[in-house]
């Protein structure tokens, strides 16, 4: 599926705007100030749900605006329209050809999202949630059972959690067998597709920073961690029982992959403290385009968004990221000044200029 337009109105600088779109590279011009990182928000509010940026989508309205609204043509033999429509009273509405949608898990599986954000480190030096979040984007395209398995993971690891505090002092510890069994089970089938999902992306990453640095491909690793390593169902069952008194203390379960993290590694140093910002976000630009490339090989059709990544860069890994991109699907870079790219590289290209005010 292929995004060839975006209609924006009341989307902070733009009170209408307009933007084409075509396939393979595309880069939105503009100084400062003129709204492009707005359009790449349109998309990701449209298509995946959640705003670029962290925040509420409400605080993406105009001032003086009641409401915005983002439409989105998309090709795929035929066109359809995804409509999203925010209100300042929180009120969501979305929609597919005027038909309206409970959420955007039809986008999202249809044209999944990846972007990059220079001051958006979270996945790289932030809480471990946001990296598990990846492994699970990683394994449920690697297996369409992993979500649920995941959904009766979180199920039976919230009900447990809800009789640790119940029963903190003290209570009938048979109400727990059921749910550590539902756990030991379904952990470890999470942990299992995890171990699976990045086993088969390392590669990618791997090769994706070796082009993009110059370095050598092992010089950055993905090791991924969890307190559930090595254990089977019966002893995985045994260790949530032993646990249950310290569980009671904490009110939270700690053994399972709901604490598992995934580790960037460099040097045998962990980056989320041994590293510049620059190194950081070169980890985040390389897990990314690797998530990007790997999924274009499983014959997904992702859009890429990478938000003033240029200036993030040298002209030699302006060159390699520039001729990564053109290889694979649907990708829109947003920059200040063409000159970061070569003449060369903007003849197949689609170029749209912004001007500040140009949508007002």
């Amino acid at each position: 599926m292929l995004v060839r337009r975006a209609r924006l109105w009341n989307l902070r600088s733009h009170r209408e705007l307009e933007v084409g779109l075509g396939l393979g590279l595309n880069v939105l011009v503009g100084p400062n100030g003129a709204g492009k990182t707005t359009v790449l928000e349109a998309l990701t509010l449209a298509l995946d749900g959640d705003p670029l940026r962290p925040g509420n989508p409400r605080d993406l309205i105009s001032r003086d605006q009641e409401y915005l609204r983002v439409e989105i043509d998309l090709e795929d033999g035929a066109t359809t329209t995804a409509t999203t429509a925010y209100s300042r009273q929180g009120e969501r509405r979305l929609s597919a050809d005027g038909a309206p949608l409970a959420d955007t898990a039809r986008w999202r599986e249809a044209i999944p999202v990846r972007t990059f954000v220079p001051d958006d480190l979270r996945l790289v030096k932030g809480s471990p949630r946001r990296r598990r979040e990846y492994l699970d984007a990683l394994a449920s395209r690697c297996g369409p059972e992993y979500r649920g398995v995941l959904g009766r993971y979180e199920e039976a690891l919230a009900q447990r959690n809800l009789l640790l505090r119940t029963t903190r002092g003290g209570g009938d510890d048979g109400q727990f067998g059921p749910w550590e069994t539902i756990l030991a089970q379904t952990g470890l089938a999470v942990t299992d597709g995890r171990a699976a999902a990045l086993s088969s992306f390392i590669e990618s990453f791997q090769r994706t920073h070796a082009e993009l640095t110059g370095d050598p491909p092992d010089a950055l690793r993905l090791v991924y961690r969890t307190n559930v390593a090595g254990l089977d169902e019966a002893e995985y069952k045994m260790r949530l029982a032993e646990t249950r008194t310290a569980d009671r203390q904490r009110t939270y379960t700690h053994l399972g992959p709901h604490r598992d993290d995934l580790r960037l590694m460099r040097s045998g140093l962990d980056m989320r403290d041994c590293a510049s910002q620059g190194e950081q976000r070169t980890a985040l630009l390389t897990l990314v385009l690797a998530e990007w490339e790997y999924l274009c090989g499983m014959a997904q059709k992702p859009l890429l968004l990478l938000d003033d990544v240029m200036s993030e860069l040298d002209e030699t890994r302006r060159r390699a990221l520039v001729g990564f991109v053109r290889r694979g699907g649907q990708v829109v870079i947003s920059t200040t000044d063409l000159r970061y790219f070569a003449p060369e590289e903007l003849v197949d290209a689609t170029v749209v200029e912004l001007a500040t005010g140009a949508g007002t």
